[in-house]
């Protein structure tokens, strides 16, 4: 958070957002996981987040960043785009009733940003905190078919870490991993933490071999004669070895991980659990994520429960006489679901 402290997320508050009318998700832990059918809008609340605490060149990748869309990371925020994502923000948009992404960080600490459409069409996101607004302009955002443009810059931003379906590019990993090898243990972290996913792996090195144009991380597991590019190994384990080294160079607060399972094999989940939450209370991340998967929330609790602290939360979303609301299962609530049979997915 620019100019402050960091603070955990405690609860988080929506209103006429996407397809919510009105939605409190509470209490938010340091690991959180959103299960739910089809069509219950776990992945907007990953885009409510990205939206109150994003930056404008954050904000012009948004409408991709969970979703197909027709805009690039070289050509975002296109027309298509204004058309498809920005406008479907509201539940409706027809009666000009702002959207509102709310989280509180303590008792006394929310803050609020506000979704309005202007009567030229465009429209305009607004920070504000408990009090009203934080400067006079608050600080804000114009968004047109073509363009993202700010007017303050967002006081509540904070770094964060989204992990995509698609796979980044190996150079920018090439560099994620020199940067861990840099730093004091990071190396042996990683290796630590990759090993659990695949015992064969001995060693990493950023190289640059004959005839290749660009340097890349090659990695040696026993019973093979050459290193492999980490371009060559499955895409389970390349995705993750892209996120543990975002998490430990990145400096992030916040991680934000739609349908965690896509790619990953089922029986290597409290392998990636364990992964996830050690970083994340090293690197003090708190994590947001989605699943499908019984076999994935499974493995997240029975990971949290050998972790010395449970400090994890599922937040079931549902539908209950035509409203979505948030169920959410503590240590005990959960055990007790799991054990009965329950679906909590």
């Amino acid at each position: 958070m620019a100019g402050c402290e960091t603070l955990m997320i405690t609860s988080l508050k929506l209103e006429n957002f996407r397809i919510f009318t009105g939605l409190e998700v509470a209490p938010l832990k340091p690991v959180n996981l959103f299960a739910g059918a089809n069509n219950t809008g776990k992945t907007c609340i990953l885009e409510a987040l990205y939206l109150l605490f994003g930056e404008q060149a954050q904000l012009q990748l948004l409408p991709s960043a969970f979703r197909s869309t027709l805009s690039t990371p070289s050509q975002p925020n296109t027309s298509d785009d204004f058309a498809t994502f920005w406008e479907a923000l509201f539940y409706d948009r027809q009666t000009q009733v702002p959207a509102s992404i709310e989280a509180k960080t303590g008792p006394d600490k929310a803050q609020l940003c506000r979704v309005r459409t202007l009567p030229d069409g465009r429209m305009v996101l607004f920070y504000r905190d408990r009090e009203g607004t934080v400067n006079a302009p608050p600080p804000s955002f114009t968004i047109t078919s073509s363009s993202i443009a700010a007017h303050l810059p967002n006081p509540f931003a904070k770094k964060f870490i989204v992990l995509s379906t698609r796979l980044e590019h190996p150079t920018r990993d090439a560099e994620l991993y020199n940067q861990v090898a840099l730093s004091e243990g990071g190396e042996e972290k990683l290796l630590q933490l990759l090993r659990e996913i695949d015992p064969r792996l001995q060693r990493l090195r950023y190289a640059k071999p004959p005839g290749t144009s660009q340097p890349l991380v090659y990695a040696s597991f026993a019973g093979l004669k050459r290193a492999l590019s980490m371009t060559q190994t499955g895409q389970g384990f390349s995705k993750l070895f892209s996120l543990f080294c975002q998490m430990l160079v990145s400096k992030a607060e916040v991680l934000l991980i739609d349908e965690i399972e896509n790619g990953l094999y089922y029986e290597t989940m409290p392998q990636i659990w364990k992964g996830i939450a050690t970083l994340a209370a090293s690197e003090k991340i708190q994590v947001f994520a989605t699943t499908h998967s019984r076999e994935c929330l499974i493995a997240a609790h029975e990971t949290m429960k050998a972790m010395p602290s449970y400090d994890f939360a599922l937040h079931r979303l549902q539908r209950v006489h035509g409203r979505l609301e948030a169920v959410t299962h503590d240590q005990g609530m959960l055990e007790v679901a799991l054990n009965s049979g329950l679906e909590v997915r």
